[in-house]
C-alpha cells in the first residue's frame, strides 16, 4: 500500500504545472575555464538524416567554441544538477531549464506499416521540406520520404509482407532544458572541408560525390532543441491470431497501456479490471506484454540496463524511476526542428544550390512509393485514415478487421445434384425431394421432382458463414406421398472438410449425387478449418516491395521528379553469382562468380570482367522482345475481356495485369508493348482504374 501512494504521488507530481528556470550570466575567464559544458549542449551540432530518423553522429556545427575574444563565456545555472553554473558553446543562445513530463502514456494503434513509419516524424516540430525541391505534382499522396530507411521502418515494413499485422505504439517523454542554434552558426571544419571539395558542377556524373557527403553529415541540421528522455516501444500484434485469441487489435492496444501506465504511475479503473479478465481467458495467462512481446523500443536520453523500460513494473519496478533520475545528467534530444544543410552556406554561392537539388535528390532516392490499389482479399476499403486497409462488414465469420471470429469458421456451399435408382412406389416413379440438415435443423428442402426415379435438383444450399469444427450435415431422400406419411428412403451425413468435393451416398435403393463447396474463413485453414494461416502478399510482387503496399518509387518516375537516373546507377557494386551481365555507364564495379560480364563505359573494375567500347546485344534486349510478344497474345486476350464487358476487378484479369507489372518492373521499362502507359491505362485501368501506375 505504502509503494502505491508513492507512485500516485509521483503521478500528481508530474501532472503539476511545467517548471521554467532560467539564469545565464557572463563568465569570468577562470569560470568559464574551470566550468563544464551544460548537459547535451553540444547535441545539436550533429548532423541529421530524415531518411533514417537519426542524427548522423559527425558534426556539422563547432559545438567546442565557448570563448569569447574577451575569454569570458556563457554561464547558466542548472537548477536540476544543485544549481551547478555550466558553460555553453558560442553556437547555442536561448538555453533554458524547463521541466515538462508527461504523466500518461501516449499511445496510437496503426493498421499498416505505412501508417506507422508515416507517424515516425512527429517529433519534428517544424516543416523539414521546407527550402527542398520535393514536389512531385499529383504523385505527391504517394510518396513517403521521412523514416523510410529508419530502424522503425526496418522492424516492421517486412512483416507485413508475410502476414497482416498491426501496430500499437505507446510512449511517453520527459523534457528538461531546450535551447536554439544561433542564425550565424560557425561551421565544423571536417564539415567545411567536405563542402569545399564537392565539385564545382552538381550533374549525373557528380552524384555520388554529393551522396558521399549527404550519407556522411545528413540532410538536415537542429536549430531548435528540447531535451531529456523518452521511450517509444511499438509492439507488433499479428491481427487475425489476436483474433483467434478472442481479442481484437483495439483491446490488445488498450490493455498493454494499462501496464505500461502501471510503469509511471499506479492506477486501477475499468480497463485494468477488463484487462486482467482477459488475460485469464488465454492459455498461458501471462501479462500482455509477455503475450505480445514482438516489439521495437527506443530509448532516448538517460541510463538504464531495462530493456524493455515501458513494461517494466512487474519485473523491476524501481527501473523506471532509476532512469528518469538520469536524465538531468545525460539528456537526448526529444523533439526538435530541423533546416536542411545547404541553408548553412552563403546564398551567393552555387554550391548552396547544387547541395539543395542533391539533397532533395538523395531523400526522394531513399523515398517509397505507396500502391493501395491492389484489391482486397477480403472486404472493402472504407478506412479514409489509411487508404490501404480492408475493412469487412456484416459478417459473422470475420470481425472488422477481417479476421475470424473463432477458429473452425467456413462459408459452406451445398449442391444437390441429382439421385439415381430410387425405388420410392410400387407402381409408379419416386416423388423425390431432399431435405438439408445442419446441426439438427432442417435448412433447406428441394422441390419434389415427380414420378422419376432418376431426379435431377439442381438445387444450391449456401449456408453462409459456419464454425463447421463440430457441425453436424445430413441428407435425407424422401418419397412424397399424402406429406404426412411420406417415406424415408434413405439418409446419409457426410462430413464437412475443407475443399471443393464431389460426392454421393448410397440410399436404400439408389444413389444420391452431391457436392460440397467449403471455404475457410481468411487466415484458417486445415480439414476443418481450425489453423491459423497467414496471410502473405502476393508472391510475384514481394520481391519488389518493401512492405505489402510500399515499394521504392520507380526509376521511370524519378526523372520526371528532376532526379538523375542512368543505367549505371542501378548496377554499381553489382555481385553475381551466376549468369551473364551487360552493363553500360561509368565507375561501374562488377564482381562476377561464374559467366561472363559484358561493360561499356569507363572506370571499369572487378573481376571476370570484359570491357568494350562498344554497344552490346544484352541477352535483356532478347528477353524484351520475348516478353513483348507474349503480352502482345495477353493483350489481345484483355482486349477481348474489355470488349466483351468483364470487370476489371475479375481475378484473371487482375492476376494477369499484376504479372505485366512485374515484367515491366523487372525490365525497367524494355517491355515494349506494356512500357506505354495508354495500352496499359486502357486495357488495366478499366472502371477501377486498378493499376494506373503502368
Amino acid at each position: 500500500m505504502f509503494q502505491v501512494n508513492i507512485w500516485i504521488c509521483a503521478g500528481l507530481l508530474l501532472s503539476l504545472p511545467h517548471f521554467t528556470y532560467q539564469l545565464c550570466t557572463d563568465g569570468t575567464p577562470k569560470q568559464c575555464t574551470d566550468a563544464e559544458f551544460a548537459p547535451g549542449a553540444n547535441l545539436a551540432g550533429e548532423g541529421f538524416d530524415i531518411t533514417k530518423m537519426e542524427r548522423k553522429g559527425a558534426f556539422v556545427l563547432d559545438m567546442n567554441q565557448w570563448k569569447r575574444k574577451d575569454k569570458t563565456c556563457i554561464l547558466c545555472t542548472n537548477p536540476f544538477l544543485e544549481n551547478k553554473k555550466q558553460k555553453l558553446p558560442l553556437t547555442v543562445v536561448d538555453w533554458r531549464a524547463k521541466q515538462s513530463c508527461s504523466a500518461k502514456v501516449s499511445t496510437k494503434l496503426h493498421k499498416s506499416s505505412e501508417s506507422l513509419v508515416g507517424s515516425s516524424f512527429s517529433s519534428v516540430e517544424n516543416n523539414w521540406k521546407a527550402n527542398l525541391d520535393l514536389q512531385a505534382g499529383s504523385k505527391s499522396a504517394s510518396l513517403m520520404l521521412a523514416g523510410t530507411n529508419s530502424h522503425l521502418s526496418s522492424y516492421s515494413m517486412e512483416k507485413t509482407k508475410n502476414d497482416k499485422y498491426s501496430f500499437a505504439s505507446h510512449s511517453m517523454s520527459c523534457e528538461y532544458y531546450s535551447y536554439r542554434v544561433s542564425s550565424a552558426p560557425k561551421l565544423h571544419r571536417e564539415f567545411r572541408k567536405a563542402v569545399e571539395k564537392l565539385p564545382k558542377t552538381y550533374s549525373a556524373e557528380t552524384k555520388q560525390q554529393f551522396y558521399k557527403l549527404i550519407d556522411d553529415f545528413g540532410t538536415h541540421y537542429i536549430t531548435k532543441g528540447k531535451l531529456g528522455g523518452s521511450i517509444e516501444s511499438v509492439t507488433s500484434i499479428r491481427q487475425c491470431q489476436a483474433s483467434l485469441k478472442g481479442l481484437s487489435a483495439e483491446e490488445v492496444q488498450m490493455c498493454l497501456e494499462v501496464e505500461a501506465s502501471a510503469s509511471i504511475t499506479a492506477t486501477i479503473n475499468t480497463q485494468t479490471k477488463h484487462c486482467k479478465k482477459d488475460t485469464q481467458q488465454t492459455d498461458s495467462k501471462s501479462a500482455f506484454s509477455s503475450l505480445f512481446n514482438d516489439r521495437f523500443t527506443e530509448i532516448k536520453g538517460g541510463h538504464t540496463t531495462e530493456p524493455d523500460l515501458l513494461f517494466s513494473a512487474d519485473k523491476n519496478p524501481e527501473a523506471y524511476k532509476e532512469w528518469l533520475s538520469t536524465l538531468p545528467q545525460s539528456p537526448d534530444i526529444v523533439s526538435y526542428s530541423l533546416e536542411s544543410l545547404h541553408e548553412l552556406l552563403p546564398t551567393t554561392s552555387k554550391v548552396r544550390k547544387d547541395l539543395r537539388s542533391a539533397i532533395s535528390h538523395y531523400i526522394l532516392e531513399k523515398g517509397l512509393w505507396r500502391n493501395c490499389t491492389d484489391p482486397c482479399k477480403a472486404g472493402i476499403k472504407t478506412n479514409s485514415q489509411d487508404p490501404c486497409v480492408c475493412q469487412c462488414h456484416n459478417d459473422p465469420a470475420v470481425n472488422q478487421d477481417c479476421c475470424p471470429t473463432r477458429k473452425g469458421m467456413a462459408r459452406v456451399i451445398i449442391t444437390i445434384q441429382r439421385a439415381s435408382g430410387l425405388w420410392g412406389d410400387h407402381t409408379t416413379g419416386t416423388d423425390g425431394y431432399v431435405k438439408v440438415i445442419f446441426n439438427k435443423l432442417e435448412v433447406r428442402r428441394s422441390p419434389v421432382i415427380y414420378n422419376n426415379n432418376n431426379p435431377h435438383w439442381g438445387m444450391v444450399a449456401d449456408l453462409g458463414s459456419e464454425d463447421i469444427s463440430s457441425a453436424k450435415l445430413r441428407f435425407e431422400v424422401w418419397d412424397e406421398d399424402n406429406k404426412w406419411d411420406d417415406d424415408l428412403l434413405g439418409a446419409c451425413e457426410p462430413l464437412l472438410t475443407a475443399g471443393v468435393k464431389a460426392d454421393l451416398c448410397n440410399m436404400n435403393h439408389g444413389q444420391l449425387f452431391y457436392k460440397l463447396d467449403v471455404q475457410c474463413a481468411p487466415s484458417l485453414s486445415g480439414k476443418s478449418c481450425t489453423d491459423y494461416k497467414p496471410s502473405p502478399m502476393n508472391s510475384s510482387l514481394k520481391k519488389f516491395y518493401v512492405s505489402h503496399h510500399a515499394r521504392p518509387i520507380p526509376e521511370a518516375i524519378l526523372p520526371e521528379m528532376g532526379v538523375f537516373v542512368n543505367e549505371s546507377s542501378s548496377w554499381k557494386n553489382q555481385s553475381v553469382t551466376t549468369g551473364n551481365v551487360n552493363v553500360t555507364g561509368s565507375n561501374v564495379n562488377v564482381n562476377v562468380t561464374t559467366g561472363n560480364v559484358n561493360v561499356t563505359g569507363s572506370n571499369v573494375t572487378g573481376t571476370n570482367v570484359t570491357t568494350s567500347n562498344a554497344p552490346v546485344f544484352s541477352v535483356n534486349t532478347v528477353l524484351s522482345l520475348v516478353y513483348s510478344l507474349y503480352s502482345f497474345c495477353i493483350l489481345c486476350f484483355l482486349c477481348y475481356v474489355h470488349n466483351a464487358g468483364e470487370s476489371a476487378s475479375n481475378p484473371t484479369f487482375l492476376t494477369l495485369c499484376t504479372y505485366i507489372q512485374s515484367w515491366s518492373d523487372s525490365l525497367n521499362g524494355t517491355n515494349l508493348i506494356f512500357s506505354n502507359p495508354t495500352w496499359v491505362t486502357f486495357v488495366c485501368g478499366t472502371e477501377s482504374n486498378t493499376y494506373p501506375m503502368f
